[in-house]
């Protein structure tokens, strides 16, 4: 409780002043006589360039262990456990006033001419408590449970999106207002390690990201994309079970891209490569966790595209949640049909196969289809219909009624899950309601 009243009272005096406000705490001695250990509490009423302030801190004096900066309506809130070399303490508040003052970002220009990214900032929309509980502990937490509470979105949530046209060095053209508070600028993300043709580990405000770049993005080239802003709603809403969204970022050498939550423990695809077969317990709670985030959705009216085993995405603790749902496209590869896409196929629902493009979309019911055969995946340990082409498969599902053969080993309750949302009638399919209460029973 005191540190709840300590940071309400700093936060009103930064707001009434033009300065950071400080408080400094002795806690104990790092190990003896050689560091005092301080928690520097300490709040502004502008963003704050973290590594600015860590730059101008961090030397054989002084050194900055546990760091938490929340920020929320232009006002930030930073606790640091800082290590201070004896017999420097005497002008250690100066020198954090002094850095403070000069990590203090300046407001941006509101023009639309956004070069690399240096254009705004989005504001920090919280994370859910349950996730916060779930999520590695390198990621950051909220402000004393203050901003833990889900956003409330819309009910139901309209489908809107727009496009949005960037050229040559990328400066956003046309449909910059939209998207304006998405957009982080380079020096809020620090790509750390690339772990794929286009996908990096980065580091975004303290915590762990996934940084992914857009296939037809890159810099040097024009290019228009189409941003969806009901499904950005759904991705930033604090859901535990959907991919956080952080941002888009224009990286000065690798184009646009997306930055979303670090999932450390890939996909559920990748776990069937490396395990075959995922212990039955942990299946129970994967499973419990993608329908509850598929209910969040169909709850909202927006249906998940193109659910499979590789977009249902893993934390350390195999925790799971629905992956990018394709927040951000381009227009320059909309043409393209990839091996990838066409495989889809064995996940599909058949009056989804079998519908016109044009006019048939994804339904909650069929979401309850293609979850049933992520189900069987993970229970097999297989992929659905290994030895048929996509072509074959389709036929199959489609017309003749293909459904793959469920192990002898399987649990019942699954089975009969299974079983109920393979059903050739999309209205006698269990609604993700039933499935997350028959799953909340099975002790996982």
């Amino acid at each position: 409780m005191k540190d709840v009243l300590l940071h309400v009272r700093l936060i009103e005096q930064a707001s009434a002043g033009d300065h950071p406000a400080v408080h400094l705490q002795e806690i104990h001695d790092d190990g003896g006589a050689e560091r005092s250990v301080f928690q520097l509490t300490f709040a502004c009423g502008s963003p704050l360039s973290w590594p600015a302030m860590a730059e101008a801190l961090d030397s054989s004096l002084i050194c900055c262990k546990k760091i938490q900066i929340f920020e929320k309506k232009g006002l930030t809130l930073g606790v640091v456990s800082v290590l201070v070399q004896q017999g420097k303490e005497r002008h250690f508040k100066a020198r954090i006033e002094a850095s403070l003052k000069a990590a203090v970002k300046k407001p941006r220009n509101n023009g639309v001419k956004l070069p690399f990214g240096l254009c705004g900032r989005q504001e920090e929309l919280p994370r859910s408590a349950e996730e916060d509980a779930r999520g590695d502990g390198n990621d950051g937490q909220g402000i004393d449970g203050e901003g833990l509470r889900r956003i409330q979105l819309p009910n139901p949530l309209p489908m809107s999106s727009v496009v949005v046209s960037i050229d040559e060095w990328q400066s956003i053209r046309s449909g910059g207002d939209e998207i304006r508070r998405w957009v982080l600028s380079s020096d809020e993300v620090e790509l750390v390690d690339r772990t794929g043709p286009n996908s990096f580990k980065g580091v975004h405000r303290g915590r762990r990201v996934w940084v992914k770049k857009l296939r037809g993005c890159d810099r040097g080239s024009a290019y228009d994309v189409e941003v969806r802003q009901d499904l950005l709603q759904l991705m930033s809403c604090g859901q535990r079970s959907i991919l956080r969204f952080h941002g888009i970022l224009f990286q000065e050498n690798q184009g646009l891209c997306v930055v979303t939550r670090m999932m450390d423990g890939g996909s559920v695809h990748d776990v069937m490569q490396k395990n075959k077969k995922v212990p039955m317990r942990e299946v129970m709670r994967m499973a419990l966790d993608v329908a509850e985030g598929l209910l969040f959705m169909n709850n909202h009216g927006v249906a998940y595209r193109d659910l499979n085993t590789h977009r249902i995405l893993l934390d350390r603790q195999r925790n799971a949640c629905l992956g990018d749902m394709g927040i951000v496209t381009s227009s320059n590869i909309a043409g393209e049909v990839t091996e990838y896409e066409t495989a889809g196929y064995r996940w599909l629902a058949p009056e989804i196969i079998a519908g016109d493009p044009e006019i048939v979309s994804e339904t909650w019911m069929s979401n309850v289809y293609s979850y049933g055969m992520v189900l069987w995946e993970m229970v097999a340990g297989v992929a659905a219909y290994s030895s048929y082409s996509p072509v074959q498969a389709a036929v199959g599902i489609a017309t003749c009624g293909l459904r793959p053969v469920i192990p002898e080993d399987c649990p019942q309750v699954l089975r009969s899950l299974m079983h109920r949302c393979w059903n050739s009638n999309p209205a006698k399919r269990p609604r993700f309601a039933e499935i997350v209460s028959i799953l909340s029973k099975q002790n996982v």
